[in-house]
Order: structure tokens, then sequence, then C-alpha cells
């Protein structure tokens, strides 16, 4: 039992620290005591200090690649292509929260949620990697299209920012039920 809980550690990892990241992000950005600080590089350094964490819990799974069954009818399969291909998206992740820095600070955009947004769709990724059937796969895709359509509608200021994300879900949504329902 321990060793399934240490090879699936990085994906519940990565869904707890998102969950703190937001709570952080909300509790210190409305606090009036603190005069409402801008929480952009706080989240981002708390959100690197994140992916370095689940960096080492993958490194640290790798060795249990005798797990031969995750869960009931093989829903996820782990061997080293899995713990590689996991790796990229962490990377990448890493990436984007550094250039937020930049970009932040260019744009004048004070919001913490952008780079909370951020490994929603990593976690996501991290579960479509090893997914070894279809319902898995899509379990894995469904979220990863939610947070996208929040991203698309996240200047709260801009009537095409709210468009695109409400034509996004429409459009979005049509394909996820026939997909679901055939």
């Amino acid at each position: 039992m321990f060793n399934l809980f240490l090879a699936v550690s990085p994906e519940i990892f990565i869904i707890n620290a998102t969950f703190i990241l937001l709570i952080h992000g909300v509790v210190f950005s409305t606090s009036k005591k603190d005069d409402y600080p801008p929480l952009v590089s706080n989240v981002g350094w708390l959100g690197l200090l994140s992916v370095l964490i689940t960096l080492l819990l993958l490194a640290a799974g790798a060795p249990l690649l005798t797990i031969a069954h995750f869960f009931r009818n093989h829903f996820f399969r782990r061997d080293n292509s899995t713990y590689f291909c996991q790796i990229l998206p962490l990377l990448s992740m890493a990436g984007t929260i550094s250039m937020c820095f930049d970009s932040s600070e260019q744009e004048r955009f004070d919001a913490s949620e952008s780079i909370v947004s951020i490994p929603l769709p990593t976690r996501s990724t991290l579960f479509m990697i090893p997914a070894h059937d279809s319902i898995a796969m899509y379990l894995a895709i469904e979220p990863q299209s939610l947070c996208f359509y929040v991203i698309a509608a996240s200047k709260r200021k801009s009537e095409f920012s709210t468009e695109a994300g409400s034509k996004y879900l429409i459009l979005g949504a049509f394909p996820s039920g026939i997909l679901l329902f055939g």
C-alpha cells in the first residue's frame, strides 16, 4: 500500500500544493492588515518550490517500477519512459512560472490566480501520461480543459476575455458531451 502511495505521490502533491497556493493567495491578497500586498512573486516562488518538491517525489518513486496493479483494470501504467515524460511538463511548468514574473511586471497585472492556474493543467498532464485506459485519458483531459477555460477568461475587466472564455466553454462542452455520451 505504501508503494502505491509513493508511486502516485507527485500527482497528489501537486494537487495539494495548488490548493495551498490558492488559499495563500486569497487570504493574503485580501488581508487589510498586510495592506493588500501584491502576491505574484510570492506565489510564484512557492509554485517553483512545489515544482522542485514534485520532481523530488517523482525521482523517489522512479525505482518502484515493479508495481503491477495500480488500480483495478490497469488504469495507469508506469515505466522508465513514463517517469521521463512526466519530468518534461514539470520543467515546462517551472519555466512558465518563471516567465510570469517578468510579464506581470511589464503588464502591471497583479493577480496571483494566473500563477495558480498553471499547476492545474500540469497536474492533468501528469495523470494523462501514464493513462492506459480511454476513461482515464478522458478524466485527465477534462479538468485540463476546464483550467484552460479559466485562463482564457482571466482578465476580468476585458469584455473580449470574458467572451473568449464563454465561447471556449460552450465550444468545448459539445465535443466533450459527444465523446462522453456517444
